[in-house]
């Protein structure tokens, strides 16, 4: 006897199945196709497209076979080369020798042949790409005094060109009775995958109100619906809350054991590896080790006892004084509220943060911490109305007091939205990234590109120590700092090799990891009273990461500033309730200490 339950999943089972049986063009085919791997390279090495030939390959002999059936993570001590791996799926770098034809890269799709670029998915959830353009886009139009009737919705933006969420036939064409069950099956299981990754409800909101994690949800679905036979996630987890991560997983799992579509999956090296993945694909370097996950986690052990004690090493080496309760209030929330027409985003938020205090800001996607930093940074226009500013007070000021220009001046900001909404222009270089942090802005200026300060000039005494700056930066997260094992950073205005050599880099040309690590420099580079770091290591490889929380801790941040770090991941704060740590968390709007 079914349960309900149980009878509706077995429906949207079988819809799945049905909706994917347009691959197989009879049984036979399906049955030979069992018998045959999903990725196959020999003996390879991978290399860059428009590398000379005496270039080191990326990767260097490289044997790897995924078969039908094995349920892979690929996990790399380096984001770059991870990432990299996983576009060679794509295409984008070159096998040499290539796979054999007719099977190719992909011999589960020779049989009847198929297009590997309809047949393969990749979604990354890396920073906006090079091709993507080099302008600077306004990501705080998102809380513009916009009527919320007028915005595109979740709906519309993310699935709109799908006509199975429009049954009723369009431009007068009326739909055979074959297209309407078909869409129905689609519409099954497109409410199927917005119901288990709780993305239903938000459907009719506004895109751009939803949070990081929420839009990233979004995109999977997205990608499932475009019916790829190989889908490819990089870092699906990065900037899930701790609720969501296991549904998502779950729901990866059920699709790859069905093969609709099949999962593979790139995971940072401090990731969970998930129970049910059987198999991993481990980049170290130019070197893959692949093989069941237990030998190869096995092999790695040594590796990982390392790192748990290096990071051990980096939370405990702080210069942070436990019990600063008392210095000058940086911020001050005192019913605070943020609302759209009916619905409350921040319900009576009353949170001061002081000078030299360490917070965690913590909460599920879209419980509102990103709109609660928008009010401190300036970004929300609702920053400006709190009842008068007199219960939103920052730096000592009633908010509406304070220019925003000054205000970008005062806090430094790491987000995603800003990670992706910085230009990346060609002839722009990281020492120019990092001087736009003094005075907040996204475009490099000034003599020796430091800025011009917000008066339009500065003196030479303000410019040499805005140069200097900038190069003690440099030297505290630079290449020294993350290219090895043992890295560590040097103090002094006389850039290290490496880091001169780095600071000279065009931005653009940098990795995703590389551009993370520098606009955490542009945020700590004027020694701003607030540092605001949300999803501050998104990218980074293990060392950039033991870099930075070891910088941070060392005195990359003094006493007489306020830290607010904002991660779904507790063991990402670089501090502990220890070393006196505070956190705030915010559930559906209300806020509280903890």
């Amino acid at each position: 006897m079914f349960t309900s339950g149980s009878k509706k999943a077995v429906g949207l089972a079988t819809k799945r199945i049905a909706l994917k049986s347009r691959f197989y063009s009879d049984h036979a085919a399906a049955a030979n196709r069992d018998t045959k791997s999903i990725v196959q390279i020999s003996q390879s090495n991978i290399y860059r497209f428009g590398d000379p030939n005496f270039a080191a390959p990326v990767f260097r002999d490289v044997h790897w076979t995924v078969g039908e059936g094995e349920n892979w993570a690929v996990i790399g001590t380096g984001s770059k080369q991870k990432t990299a791996l996983l576009q060679t799926l794509l295409g984008h770098l070159r096998i040499t020798p290539p796979p054999p034809l007719p099977e190719g890269l992909f011999p589960f799709l020779s049989d009847p042949p198929r297009d590997p670029h309809t047949c393969v998915a990749l979604v990354s959830f890396a920073h906006r790409s090079r091709a993507a353009g080099g302008a600077f886009y306004d990501y705080t139009s998102r809380y513009g005094a916009v009527r919320e009737e007028d915005r595109i919705t979740l709906r519309e933006s993310m699935f709109g060109e799908y006509d199975f969420l429009n049954i009723e036939p369009k431009g007068g064409r009326v739909k055979t009775p074959a297209e309407i069950a078909q869409d129905e099956v689609k519409k099954g299981i497109f409410e199927d995958l917005t119901s288990r990754l709780g993305l239903f409800p938000l459907l009719d909101l506004p895109l751009i109100a939803l949070s990081n994690g929420q839009t990233r949800r979004a995109r999977i679905v997205k990608a499932i619906l475009s019916e790829p036979e190989l889908l490819v996630l990089d870092e699906p987890l990065t900037g899930l809350d701790v609720n969501t991560r296991p549904i998502l997983l779950d729901v990866l799992r059920s699709l790859h054991e069905s093969r609709s579509p099949r999962i593979i999956m790139g995971l940072r090296m401090q990731d969970p590896v998930p129970d049910w993945i059987s198999h991993l694909a481990l980049v170290t370097g130019e070197t893959i080790l692949t093989g069941v996950k237990d030998e190869i986690m096995s092999k790695h052990a040594e590796h990982h006892a390392k790192e748990a004690e290096n990071r051990t090493a980096s939370t405990t080496q702080s210069y942070l004084q436990p019990g600063l309760d008392h210095g000058k209030p940086v911020v001050d929330m005192r019913d605070v509220n943020v609302s759209y027409g009916p619905r409350k985003v921040l319900k009576n938020i009353n949170w001061t943060i002081r000078e030299g205090q360490r917070w965690h800001l913590q909460g599920a996607n879209g419980s509102g911490k990103t709109t609660l930093l928008s009010l401190l940074t300036g970004d929300h226009p609702q920053s400006y109305t709190q009842r008068g500013g007199s219960n939103l007070e920052l730096f000592s000021r009633p908010r509406q007091r304070i220019p925003t220009p000054l205000l970008r001046s005062l806090i430094g900001v790491v987000s995603p939205e800003l990670a992706n909404a910085y230009p990346r222009r060609a002839g722009v270089s990281v020492f120019d990234v990092v001087g736009t942090g003094f005075d907040g802005g996204f475009v490099p200026g000034g003599k020796d590109g430091v800025g011009k300060g917000l008066e339009g000039a500065l003196s030479d005494e303000v410019r040499q120590w805005r140069v200097k700056r900038v190069r003690e930066v440099l030297n505290g997260l630079g290449p020294t700092s993350w290219e090895t094992e043992t890295g560590s950073f040097a103090a002094g205005d006389e850039l290290l090799a490496p880091n001169e050599v780095f600071s000279r880099r065009d931005f653009v040309d940098l990795s995703g990891g590389e551009q993370s690590i520098v606009l955490l420099m542009r945020a700590l580079v004027s020694h701003p009273q607030l540092v605001l770091l949300d999803e501050v290591w998104s990218g980074m490889d293990e060392n950039m990461v033991r870099a930075a929380r070891r910088y941070l801790c060392e005195g990359g941040v003094g006493s007489d500033q306020a830290v607010v770090v904002i991660s779904h991941w507790e063991e990402e704060v670089p501090w502990t309730v220890r070393d006196g740590l505070k956190r705030f968390k915010l559930d559906d709007g209300e806020g509280q200490e903890l």
